[in-house]
């Protein structure tokens, strides 16, 4: 008698079966429906495979890693969905998924050093204080210590005098701006962990927002607050 059982495909079936909605994918127009719903059963079945690569795991901090491995993910997914066509059938799609994904996490985390994410300065008078990760950033020393005038940095936060901190807004929740959080954080003295839970937003997210967007205006800061 045969008798049919649910199994766990095996590797050569699951390359197979996503080589078929890749495929199927290419075979539809650009911004069809047909290739949007191909595609996202494609992104689907890659993020659930246990297939994809952790490239220089155990290198950072494991929060830190997740952010960068996040970011690269986001990104190689987002350029299966634009450059399907470029899958070349011959070769198993975990392979090119994996070489893409390999690619962008060294690209994030190239362009993370270059705006010193594991490198962060925060405002001081005559030198620079580096805060070596996301961790260290709700224990670091807050701006005004370093301000002879902590009134000053208050009004600064607040007038914004070229309205570059309110300009800055986290993607997720563009209602949120890094004005608001600076106030929030070296104002009001509220912790990261409370911020983000007043929020509903990830404290890793709002972490990482911060620490770049104060990498970026830095120059702004100087400008207003140091002689």
């Amino acid at each position: 008698m045969n008798e049919s059982c649910d199994e766990t495909p095996s590797n050569k079936d699951f390359n197979e079966f996503l080589q078929q909605l890749a495929k199927e994918a290419q075979q539809h127009p650009p911004l069809s429906n047909q290739r949007q719903l191909a595609l996202s059963k494609l992104v689907n079945e890659i993020l659930r495979s246990h297939q994809l690569i952790h490239p220089q795991k155990g290198r950072w901090q494991s929060n830190l890693y997740e952010d960068f491995y996040n970011e690269a993910l986001q990104k190689t997914m987002l350029e299966i969905c634009q450059k399907i066509d470029n899958y070349n059938s011959n070769h198993p799609v975990m392979a090119w998924v994996n070489f893409l994904f390999k690619n962008y996490f060294i690209k994030v985390v190239n362009e993370r050093e270059k705006q010193g994410i594991t490198y962060i300065p925060t405002i001081e008078k005559k030198q620079t204080t580096c805060i070596l990760s996301l961790d260290d950033l709700d224990r670091s020393a807050p701006i005004e210590e370093t301000l002879e005038n902590a009134q000053l940095l208050r009004q600064f936060l607040e007038d914004d005098p070229e309205n570059l901190l309110a300009n800055e807004r986290l993607r997720e929740r563009p209602e949120v701006t890094f004005q608001f959080l600076a106030i929030a954080k070296f104002v009001e003295d509220r912790t990261w962990d409370d911020i983000a839970t007043n929020l509903g937003i990830p404290l890793q997210t709002l972490c990482s927002f911060f620490a770049r967007r104060l990498q970026k205006l830095m120059p702004y800061f100087k400008r207003y607050l140091q002689e």
